[in-house]
């Protein structure tokens, strides 16, 4: 196989591991410059880091949790604060002259970091769950496909 036709097979196969799997935190409703048939990583801007109180707030007013609620919402809370400042104190962005491989690589680690603290809210999400009304079950479900913070 010729080295432009490798390099073809490559970008496909990680355009259409991107489709599937969505572009990585931070880059959605991004689209990355396409120069000569090969896409180019774009490190995001900057985000200010979302204000986890008020999502916690505006999360319990979803909900609508009761004060029998409170003690199973109260975990669900102190995770969210945990991951909020996990993924704060985790790089974001190697160094701006980083290779290709720098970039995944840093990538990858800040995904940990993200995965790490989805593992650590699902107990806490289900205890919660469990407890909850059909209607507050709905109120979660639509919720969460937003993220947890709405």
């Amino acid at each position: 196989m010729s080295r432009n036709s490798s390099q073809s097979v490559l970008v496909g196969l990680v355009s259409g591991l991107l489709m599937i799997v969505g572009w990585p935190s931070g880059m959605a409703g991004m689209q990355p410059p396409a120069v000569s048939g090969v896409i180019l990583a774009q490190a995001p801007p900057n985000p200010r880091p979302p204000d986890i109180e008020a999502s916690i707030a505006n999360l319990r007013q979803r909900l609508q949790i009761t004060p029998a609620q409170e003690a199973s919402f109260g975990a669900v809370a102190n995770v969210l604060r945990a991951n909020a400042r996990a993924e704060a104190s985790a790089p974001h962005q190697p160094p701006a002259n980083a290779s290709a491989v720098d970039e995944l690589r840093a990538e990858i680690q800040y995904d940990e970091v993200e995965l790490a603290g989805l593992k650590r809210l699902l107990p806490a999400l289900e205890a919660l769950y469990a407890s909850l009304t059909p209607a507050q079950r709905q109120a979660a479900d639509a919720t969460f496909r937003q993220g947890p913070g709405g």
